[in-house]
């Protein structure tokens, strides 16, 4: 599919917004159900979250420190393994991010064609399209996927496109592995063009990342986000990574104090706290394997994608039970594209897990 954004001097409104996980507003409305007391499996933020710690008054009152910025900079660094923490922008949430490139992209002269690797998290789309940017959202599977990047990437004439994956892909869990991206980025390289890689979901297994090798390949962006697996997504912190002259022009574009003080403190030991990290790979991991089971013993659903923070099951029945589910205050994440697709996120403390095993025994 290909959409072309119309001429206008501003850019098009959202119109519809896409739906989401997280709704809960919107799931208590709909079921009459408040909503503090719904147990939210829509999205992929991991519902055990690091343990924050109490903040000092101070970064409450004043403005963020460029020192402190530093910190958090080389903090994120030497966990995602960058080599040069000038090649990080720091941002309010990986959303801010993905509205803000499409728009500073085009302000550096290169505004091509946006192909979207789908089907994926729609806001991509949305933002190239509001820039102004041609965008062909191409809809592929995990089995398919590395070639049709490849054949965009190589081929002829098509200067400054950007090709857009999110890797592992969301929802379907698709993963592309590190050494075949990198051959696309260096592809990238050599025929004019530009892959743009988020990474929100890479943390459980961070071995396909491609930010160990970001400082070999300047026609690379990497976005990664802090709420997925620290599930902190109140804190709104995402990352970009690229060539350290690209991340000072967007940072500037982005403006100063742009990361809260408390927000800075956070994820500066959050980053650090290998232990938390290590041990939580490892929870997820068996977490997974018990909602599958769970899933198996009372739905007839199929288990056709995911990740260590959610898992994609497909089913005739996926729309009855995301409702039955909802009845009950448990909120799922259906697709509009395809009813039959129904998404779970992992439940955390165990009397969550024994309320969705309660619900589903009774579907």
């Amino acid at each position: 599919m290909i959409v072309r954004s119309p001429s206008l001097g501003v850019a098009p409104s959202r119109g519809s917004p896409p739906s989401h996980g997280g709704a809960i507003d919107r799931a208590a409305k709909n079921y009459g159900i408040p909503a503090s007391d719904w147990l939210d499996l829509s999205t992929g933020i991991n519902a055990t979250a690091w343990p924050v710690p109490t903040i000092d008054l101070i970064h409450w009152q004043r403005l963020p420190l460029a020192s402190e910025l530093r910190e958090l900079k080389q903090a994120a660094a030497d966990y995602y393994a960058i080599p040069n923490p000038d090649r990080i922008v720091c941002a309010p949430g990986t959303q801010a991010l993905i509205q803000t490139i499409p728009f500073w992209f085009a302000d550096q002269g290169m505004k091509a064609k946006a192909h979207i690797i789908g089907p994926t998290y729609a806001e991509h789309a949305i933002g190239w399209q509001r820039a102004g940017f041609v965008t062909d959202i191409i809809a592929t599977t995990p089995e398919t996927r590395t070639q049709r990047i490849a054949d965009i990437l190589q081929s002829p004439g098509g200067t400054n496109d950007i090709v857009i994956l999110v890797n592992p892909n969301n929802p379907d869990g698709g993963v592309i592995d590190s050494a075949d991206l990198i051959k696309m980025a260096q592809m990238a390289g050599h025929h004019d063009k530009w892959l743009l890689i988020d990474e929100a979901f890479m943390d459980c297994d961070p071995t396909h990342s491609l930010c160990p090798a970001s400082d070999t390949l300047d026609r690379l962006i990497i976005l990664r986000s802090l709420g997925k697996f620290f599930g902190l997504a109140g804190l709104r912190l995402g990352c970009a990574v690229m060539a350290p002259a690209l991340a000072a022009n967007l940072e500037d574009r982005i403006g100063p104090w742009a990361i809260a003080g408390p927000t800075l403190k956070v994820a500066q030991a959050a980053f650090n706290d290998r232990k938390w990290q290590s041990d939580m790979r490892k929870s997820l991991a068996h977490d997974g394997a018990r909602l599958d089971a769970m899933i198996a013993a009372n739905c007839d659903l199929a288990l056709i994608g995911s990740t260590a923070l959610f898992r994609l099951y497909h089913g005739k029945n996926a729309a009855k039970l995301a409702n039955h589910l909802g009845l009950r205050g448990i909120l799922v994440r259906l697709f509009d594209e395809d009813k039959d697709r129904i998404r779970f996120g992992l439940p955390g403390i165990e009397n969550d897990w024994l309320r969705l095993q309660k619900a589903l025994a009774d579907f």
